[in-house]
């Protein structure tokens, strides 16, 4: 008598979280947790999943959600003890320890309140007992200036900024690299250049992961797939965007914070997918591509023309005509300035590893290199729950034109993981949807 197979145990137990992150995408934060307060009560679902295994899925749905939901509304909701994020009923404190402990992940420790610090350095000094003070000198000092208050503490210290303005009279080591591998290798010449071509070297490193590298066979392809989308990008970046930004107060005082010669891009490329507050690069970013939205206006009126330099669509719709790929417009306009955003390495090691599931699960070179059926679509719906929206499902679409396997069929039975009714999947997957439908029978 043989025992159960292991395999089959994963999976259910991979099949199962399938379902419970397509489920949960669109769900609040109190939803999910009174889902998950049922679900652990549940004797049924420990047939597939133990309770860490249970409390492991339900971080990674958590953390999502609360991605979506905002770093300042989370800061605050901590504030106030999450009050405004817990379900009724019982079980409150274990909802308070896991959003705690999320919180913590995200945030960092929270900040004592003046009061709190005051008494907690009051306590310290006690502990260590009366201490002569030390013979204080007395130095003339010039004063150092300091920047706009909104983005101060994005640019560290005034101490911090004056040493990291001081250069290093230090010869690089024989062999050791000029550039890290998002930063332009060329040698520096000024901010505003090493600001463009850091943006325009990250980006196209992020579309390069989405562009198609086989022939597209008559399909007229999202915008992000399409090989030809990067060129016209960076010209919208070069006329539209990097200017208008370089010109704003914010900007010009991040020029001259550092001694751009020696940290390089590297450093732009850190601010950028630093924090979402007090952030100068991702704020005049966001200004910028806000400013190509029309503005609103009263019912039956048409909107006012928009002003040559805020109207990026007719060169987009132009070069998407002249390609034969969608253009995008304003629905789009979150996902076109996220790909400053987009991690690319998280991305491009996503992609790594569907290619190498494809090649297990339809192409493998042994027996022993086999995996189960199933395997490609489960590892594919896995990266799209930790992905940022769209970025999954665009994804899915390059993979249909890069695996010979992934047909039009199975391509609409991958959609159908995506919801239960049309309505859902659309809601879910606006992108792919409109990928299947074109398709065809």
């Amino acid at each position: 008598m043989t025992g159960p197979d292991p395999r089959e145990g994963a999976k259910t137990f991979e099949t199962k979280v399938a379902s419970l992150i397509a489920a949960t995408r669109h769900l609040e934060i109190p939803q999910i947790l009174m889902l998950r307060r049922m679900t652990m009560k549940d004797p049924e679902a420990r047939k597939w999943a133990n309770e860490k295994q249970l409390n492991v899925v339900f971080s990674v749905i958590l953390t999502k959600s609360i991605e979506r939901y905002g770093m300042p509304r989370l800061k605050e909701a901590r504030e106030r003890n999450f009050q405004a994020l817990l379900p009724p009923g019982d079980g409150k404190e274990e909802d308070l320890r896991v959003l705690a402990d999320i919180a913590m992940q995200m945030l960092g420790p929270p900040q004592m309140t003046e009061a709190e610090s005051a008494q907690a350095g009051f306590q310290a000094l006690l502990a260590r007992g009366a201490v002569a003070a030390p013979t204080r000198t007395i130095r003339a000092q010039a004063p150092v200036r300091e920047p706009p208050p909104l983005f101060a503490a994005q640019l560290g210290s005034a101490g911090d900024r004056m040493g990291k303005m001081m250069p290093k009279f230090q010869a690089p080591l024989p062999g050791a690299p000029t550039s890290g591998g998002n930063e332009p290798d060329k040698p520096f010449t000024d901010f505003p250049t090493l600001f463009d071509d850091t943006i325009f070297a990250y980006t196209e490193k992020v579309l390069s992961i989405f562009r198609i590298t086989q022939p597209s066979r008559g399909i007229r392809l999202p915008f992000l797939l399409a090989p030809e989308f990067g060129v016209v990008y960076r010209e919208v970046l070069s006329k539209f965007i990097l200017p208008q930004m370089r010109s704003t107060r914010h900007m010009q005082t991040l020029a001259h914070s550092y001694n751009w010669a020696e940290v390089g891009g590297e450093k732009l490329i850190e601010i950028m997918q630093g924090s979402e507050v007090n952030n100068p690069i991702l704020h005049n970013w966001d200004a910028r591509w806000a400013s190509f939205r029309t503005g609103k206006t009263a019912k039956g009126k048409k909107p006012p023309p928009q002003k040559p330099e805020d109207n990026p669509w007719p060169l987009l719709r132009e070069d998407a005509t002249r390609a034969n790929y969608e253009p995008p417009n304003e629905d789009n306009l979150i996902l076109l300035q996220d790909l400053i955003r987009f991690e690319a390495d998280v991305m491009a090691k996503c992609w790594r590893e569907l290619t190498q599931l494809y090649t297990q699960e339809f192409s493998p070179s042994g027996r022993m290199d086999q995996a189960r059926e199933g395997a490609f679509r489960d590892g594919l719906m896995k990266w799209t729950a930790k992905l940022p929206d769209y970025v999954g499902e665009h994804l899915a679409m390059k993979a249909h034109f890069e695996f010979d396997r992934l047909d039009a069929t199975w391509m609409r039975k991958l959609l159908a993981n995506f919801g239960r009714t049309d309505s859902e999947r659309r809601r879910n997957a606006p992108f792919l949807t409109e990928f299947v439908l074109q398709l065809g029978g």
